[in-house]
């Protein structure tokens, strides 16, 4: 089974992936890595690091080839063996082209339309050294990705965990969904 994991950067993604790691013991990918090779390996491709809007759409092809390669490394004798594939790539289209496949996968979708600015500050790392305009931007555009895959996935049956109102009762929420616990 793969897990897939999708939402805008600094809504929980990588949290609930360790969540399964750890707990279930499976292994995973965050796919920043897939968009790392891209950008640096082949970047007439468009695949590059950011907020862009076109990322996912730029990225698809190859993360579904990835999510394809993973799935065919599983042994499909064992209802335990599975591998966690999570990022701001994985998107509600990407969900339903690889399950399109034939490819035995769950997803969630993590959003946070409360995110603040101040939560931002609360991983200072990963936004080293910005000014407060860009603490505001960059809340805001993750607020307005939330709100718009939220549609997406009432419009496509997939799941979405909105984090903004309880943030470890939500992740638990989509851990539960993951392992299909609703």
């Amino acid at each position: 089974m793969i897990y897939l994991i999708g939402g805008p950067p600094r809504v929980g993604k990588s949290t609930l992936a360790w969540m399964l790691l750890e707990r279930e013991g499976l292994p995973g990918c965050p796919t920043d890595a897939l968009v790392s090779m891209l950008q640096h390996a082949a970047p007439e491709h468009g695949v590059r690091h950011g907020t862009h809007p076109d990322k996912a759409v730029f990225a698809q092809p190859f993360l579904i080839e990835f999510i394809r390669a993973v799935a065919e490394a599983l042994d499909d004798s064992d209802p335990h063996d599975g591998y966690v594939i999570e990022g701001d790539i994985v998107t509600p289209v990407a969900a339903t082209t690889a399950a399109e496949l034939g490819i035995p996968l769950t997803s969630v979708f993590l959003g946070n339309t409360k995110l603040s600015p101040e939560h931002l500050r609360a991983a200072p790392d990963w936004l080293e050294a910005a000014d407060d305009t860009t603490y505001r931007e960059i809340a805001a555009w993750v607020r307005d990705r939330s709100s718009a895959l939220r549609e997406a996935c009432a419009a496509s049956g997939h799941v979405y965990v909105e984090l903004g109102t309880g943030y470890a009762q939500g992740i638990e929420r989509a851990y539960a969904a993951l392992l299909g616990r609703t």
